[in-house]
């Protein structure tokens, strides 16, 4: 067992409470009763010496501060740890998507207008747009060696290109052994999972996210070899989404991801008419789920919609796709989940990525941050 692999204890109230995930390293985020996907900001505080001063020294550096939506719950957690958002000394976003860092908007304009920004020059030319004061941008490219905080600790960006932005900036604490890794090993969560702390169960999730939105797989193989050359050896990878992986966890997941096969390197297998028997059994799955919540309304929800009559049928009480089985199965989830509390569109959503995952399939496009808006779709394909 290794220092970071503790038998598992009470599980604290999530929205309320930040959770040390290592020492002085706090997950400061929110959780949506019966949602399945998260944004997980981290709060480091460094206590020591000012090298320079040699007086008692603090510097907190919040890691992925968040979208706006989060705010709330991100500035009470954070006031609660460190006594108030002024205290920021700086902000570390690993890319430039508004759920990895909208938030710094408000709180460079409002709370922090002395925290530095640090982040690619890559992410920085995107996220300034946010109306960040250029004056505090740090870029990551002049520490490839790694950075010293005033109180002597050290940290060290780690590039992962197109993982799954050009660029994307891990983030290594070697004095805990924690590394920030962004979207990276980010992932979906069942809407059941208790607590902060990822099982072998995540991984399906974490397969679907990354089939999604990672490019290729040359990308994970680049960034998962950069991490085995960290020293010493990382313990938690904190990702962006999902949940948090340690101990035997975390070698599992960075060999199955260096081999997982994803974006470019699955989309035109996808179009293989051999896979539509696979489809078939994913929605045979999908709706003897949905048939528990939904009884009978399940074929109701499903005859309405023209579109689906174009690539599926039904025989009887089973739907029979005859063609786009990826297409058919993401508008039967669609439908399904139409205007259903979490509780019941979550299961199902997890429902279609698990079985699409065990039959070996692209993982489904899903309505996962719950839009309730239609995916634009083509039935143009033959």
């Amino acid at each position: 067992m290794s220092s970071h692999e503790v038998p598992p204890g009470p599980l604290p109230e999530l929205n309320r409470t930040a959770v040390e995930i290592a020492p002085e390293t706090f997950w400061v985020g929110k959780r949506e009763p019966g949602g399945i996907f998260y944004a997980n900001p981290f709060l480091r505080r460094f206590r020591g010496t000012d090298v320079r001063t040699k007086k008692p020294s603090e510097f907190n550096l919040l890691i992925d501060p968040g979208s706006s939506s989060d705010f709330s719950t991100i500035h009470t957690k954070v006031v609660t740890l460190i006594g108030g958002m002024d205290r920021l000394s700086a902000l570390f976003i690993n890319h430039q998507d508004p759920d990895v860092g909208s938030s710094a908007a408000i709180i460079s304009a409002r709370y922090s207008p002395r925290a530095s920004i640090l982040c690619s020059e890559d992410t920085w030319r995107l996220i300034v747009h946010f109306n960040l004061p250029r004056n505090r941008f740090i870029p990551t490219e002049k520490f490839s060696k790694g950075l010293s905080v005033p109180t002597g600790h050290k940290l060290l960006p780690v590039p992962s290109p197109f993982c799954h932005f050009r660029g994307a900036v891990m983030l290594y604490d070697p004095q805990t052994r924690v590394l920030f890794t962004g979207d990276l090993f980010g992932g979906l969560t069942d809407s059941k999972a208790q607590g902060l702390w990822a099982e072998e169960s995540d991984w399906t999730g974490i397969r679907a996210f990354h089939q999604i939105y990672m490019p290729v797989n040359a990308a994970l193989v680049r960034a998962v070899a950069a991490i085995r050359q960290l020293t010493p050896a990382v313990e938690i990878i904190a990702p962006q989404h999902g949940r948090v992986i340690r101990g035997r966890l975390v070698q599992q997941f960075l060999e199955r991801m260096e081999r997982l096969q994803v974006g470019l390197d699955i989309i035109d297998e996808a179009q293989d008419r051999t896979f539509l028997q696979a489809w078939n059994s994913v929605v045979d799955r999908v709706l003897t789920l949905a048939r528990g919540y939904l009884g009978d309304s399940v074929e109701a929800k499903l005859t309405a919609s023209e579109q689906l009559s174009d690539t599926a049928r039904f025989n009887g009480k089973r739907l029979e796709v005859h063609r786009l089985g990826k297409w058919t199965l993401e508008h039967v989830v669609e439908l399904l989940c139409q205007g259903e509390p979490p509780e019941i569109s979550g299961p199902i959503m997890v429902e279609a990525t698990i079985a699409a995952s065990e039959y070996n399939l692209p993982t489904p496009h899903l309505d996962i941050e719950g839009s309730g808006g239609p995916a634009p779709v083509s039935l143009l394909e033959t």
